[in-house]
């Protein structure tokens, strides 16, 4: 009897000690030092998302932990705010995708916790792809946030609809053109190229005919052209010549000396409906750029030797897919209280929540139930953390997001700083509405979602939220000029209260 409880213990010790999860055990109670910590920790480098392709320059990394150990692995800002990358595992997977211009050499730390509680850090360093820094121009047509921008007919310049047609060459300067199109004899909306078929070099129909035709520009100089249900039509290559983001070239006749910003040079065909109007199919591959913003983009070519006032042809393109421009210009951007959409001056207020589409919230407030202009905020202050004013209730105040920094700082009206804290864009759909309402009853409700520290934005409070300040904002509407964003709680129902901002571009 004895002997066989002796046996059963010996037994139970050998299956212990062979036991890696007890062996792990012994591990985590023991103390490791810094170097320890660095000296157990491996990681390998990838080029791809799929982790299938090792590369000693990769942004993807897989790592693991001896003896294991669960870790964060961060890295830490200018400004010493730590980006976790990964957290409470052993082994993992993480990137680190820098933005453009920043140091190929990336540094990043390991952090774990021994048995008595005190923090252990170690350090390591990684070469990683970043991409070159684009040029001014080049950020403009293909952004620098997406390696891409979508560009589409622009079938708002003019109230015909038109984006394609002739016009009577330099009338005027080229501001004059862009603003209300002046010297435009003609305009063909998208959906009426069908009929102007004579001007092209095959007289059949390819789909760049279609109000949701598009074209993309990538950052490494190709272009390709999709019909409105996304097959490609052609693909070609661009560049641009002379930009130095002033309207300083001349007209092809010298009559007009602030003409134009530059030249866009592409492989023939390239853009959509590329052809000369009365051209016999003519391909032209030097046009002017006569507009070229986060949001749109106008071309004119006039042939050789075209005096004023003579035929040139005309596009019109328009684009809603770079958030990142339009938020911060890539550099740092200012943006105010939108007064000037609502009668009542209101800028923030409540609404019935997902009344209908995103877009009838965006053009007539649709679901609004009340609004508060920002000079009346002063006697909103039950609704903020400290019901004391600040200075955001201010018309003149102001907030402004960094690209390189990704931080949005808020103002008063005469400059003064009132907070700051990170922010980044989520989920954005390229300018479409690919963003369900809460509540699910919109399926195309907003263009993605803007997160931030809390209490980053101007009166960032939750309409009776008894101070709440919300970090997640549903972005409505986001070009260069506008910025709409709701908070609807989780579990908002259709026509539950939710909270609104609407914001203007500082001049």
């Amino acid at each position: 009897m004895k002997k066989s409880i002796l046996f059963m213990v010996m037994a139970a010790g050998l299956l212990t000690a062979c036991d890696p999860s007890k062996d792990d055990v012994s591990v985590s109670v023991s103390s490791l030092t810094s170097q320890q910590l660095q000296d157990g920790f491996s990681f390998t480098q990838y080029g791809d998302e799929e982790y299938t392709t090792e590369a000693q320059d990769g942004n993807y990394f897989t790592f693991f932990t001896s003896p294991s150990r669960v870790v964060s692995i961060y890295q830490v800002d200018a400004e010493g705010t730590k980006n976790i990358l990964v957290s409470g595992v052993a082994n993992g997977k993480f990137k680190i995708v820098p933005k453009r211009g920043h140091p190929t050499e990336q540094k990043f730390y390991i952090e774990t916790l021994n048995f008595d509680g005190s923090t252990v850090t170690a350090e390591k360093t990684a070469n990683v792809y970043v991409p070159s820094e684009l040029t001014p121009e080049m950020r403009l047509l293909a952004s620098d946030a997406y390696g891409k921008k979508i560009w589409k007919w622009d079938t708002e310049f003019r109230s015909d609809g038109g984006a394609w047609g002739n016009l009577g060459y330099a009338p005027g300067d080229g501001d004059s053109f862009c603003n209300d199109g002046n010297g435009i004899w003609w305009g063909c909306p998208p959906a009426d190229l069908t009929g102007q078929l004579q001007h092209s070099d095959t007289g059949v129909a390819t789909g760049e005919e279609d109000p949701n035709a598009y074209m993309e520009f990538y950052d490494d100089g190709n272009i390709i052209t999709y019909d409105g249900g996304g097959n490609q039509i052609r693909k070609g290559k661009y560049s641009v010549e002379g930009w130095t983001g002033q309207r300083d070239k001349a007209s092809i006749d010298g009559s007009q000396s602030n003409w134009s910003y530059g030249t866009l040079k592409t492989t023939e065909g390239a853009i959509l409906f590329p052809f000369k109007i009365n051209g016999g199919g003519e391909k032209p591959t030097n046009f002017e750029i006569m507009q070229l913003d986060a949001n749109h983009l106008k071309l004119i070519y006039a042939a050789p030797g075209a005096a004023a006032w003579g035929e040139a042809t005309w596009w019109a393109f328009k684009s809603g897919s770079d958030a990142e421009s339009a938020l911060n210009g890539f550099d740092t951007k200012a943006w105010t209280w939108d007064t000037d959409w609502r009668a009542d001056k209101g800028a923030w207020g409540n609404l019935g929540y997902a009344p209908g589409d995103g877009a009838s919230f965006c053009n007539d407030g649709n679901g609004i139930w009340w609004g508060c202009p920002p000079a009346d905020l002063t006697g909103q202050l039950q609704h903020s953390d400290t019901g004391v004013a600040t200075g955001e209730e201010d018309p003149n105040a102001y907030m402004t997001f960094d690209w390189k920094t990704a931080t949005v700082t808020s103002f008063d009206g005469s400059g003064k700083q009132i907070r700051q804290g990170k922010y980044e864009i989520q989920n954005w759909g390229m300018g479409e509405r690919t963003i369900a309402s809460v509540d699910g009853s919109q399926t195309k409700w907003a263009l993605g979602n803007l997160h931030t520290d809390a209490g980053s934005i101007l009166f960032p409070f939750k309409i009776n939220g008894g101070g709440e300040k919300p970090t997640d904002f549903e972005i409505m509407q986001l070009d260069a000029n506008h910025l709409k964003l709701i908070y609807a709680a989780p579990g908002t129902a259709g026509w539950g209260e939710a909270t609104w901002w609407a914001f203007k571009a500082k001049k």
